[in-house]
């Protein structure tokens, strides 16, 4: 057993040092903002190159996805690079996760409200505008940026609540009586509707952009569809943007070409805050 080791741990070093975004986040500026039973939680910054804590930017703060159960710290990265670059300062939180912290759904919107939370109530150490800060994310990371627009928040209260959201196949229905199987007790850690998205909107959720792939096997496009048209019904400001033939995950591959998916919805966001007043489009 011990001469398999020794090429195990070889293969491992070489799938780390294989990802440039795992090397780019390691040498990120970073800040511990929870600590827990099991971890420490990091919240790793981006700014742009001529920040200065005197001024007042746009911010977003970016959610991994991985089911709420898996790790994928590095997933938007680039999404971070590029608003800085453009003049935003961007954040990506840790979470705590099922498969290496034994946690459940809960435990990760606990978490991700104490992130935005403290993202806000440190806005002048970050020069940052309190008031223009959106939260983002993909798939279970689109479920805690979605929760932070429509879940009451009973620790942090306002703090923990965005000005905007870009949300990328979230999931945004959690439905324990539908789906018993998949959304049970043990994963979630609630028994109904509390950490449930479309379930909780009301007038008060901010402007909201959705992407969607329309054959994501994974979370399905109808439940973007519920959520989009809840929100409509009660007056708030939701646009969803359908990727046609696309399946879950769609959003991150082709960052290197021009006309990717990827390169898509960098420009819908673009035109999204854009709209808000806290992007000017070149």
């Amino acid at each position: 057993m011990k001469y398999l080791y020794l090429p195990i741990m070889a293969l491992m070093a070489l799938i780390l040092n294989a990802n440039p975004n795992q090397k780019v986040l390691d040498k990120s500026e970073n800040y511990t903002f929870k600590e827990t039973s099991s971890i420490d939680l990091k919240l790793y910054v981006f700014k742009p190159d001529d920040w200065d804590a005197s001024q007042k930017r746009p911010a977003i703060v970016f959610y991994f996805g991985g089911g709420w159960n898996n790790r994928h710290i590095t997933q938007f990265v680039a999404f971070a690079q590029y608003y800085a670059s453009k003049g935003f300062v961007c954040f990506i939180p840790n979470y705590r996760v099922r498969a290496s912290e034994n946690s459940q759904a809960i435990d990760s919107v606990r978490d991700a409200q104490d992130a935005f939370a403290y993202v806000r109530k440190n806005a002048e150490q970050f020069g940052i505008d309190k008031n223009r800060i959106a939260a983002s994310g993909g798939s279970a990371g689109g479920h805690l940026a979605a929760s932070l627009g429509t879940l009451k928040d009973e620790k942090n209260k306002a703090y923990s609540k965005p000005n905007a959201l870009i949300l990328f196949n979230p999931v945004c229905v959690v439905d324990p009586f539908r789906n018993p199987e998949r959304m049970n007790f043990a994963r979630l850690g609630v028994k109904g509707y509390e950490i449930s998205p479309y379930h909780n909107v009301d007038k008060s959720v901010p402007p909201t952009i959705i992407y969607h792939g329309t054959e994501d096997r994974t979370v399905p496009y109808e439940t973007a569809e519920m959520f989009h048209e809840k929100m409509l019904s009660v007056g708030n400001d939701c646009t969803l943007i359908p990727f046609e033939g696309r399946d879950h995950g769609f959003f991150n591959h082709g960052k290197h070409l021009a006309e990717s998916d990827y390169r898509k919805t960098l420009n819908y966001t673009d035109e999204f805050l854009s709209k808000l007043g806290w992007f000017k489009i070149q």
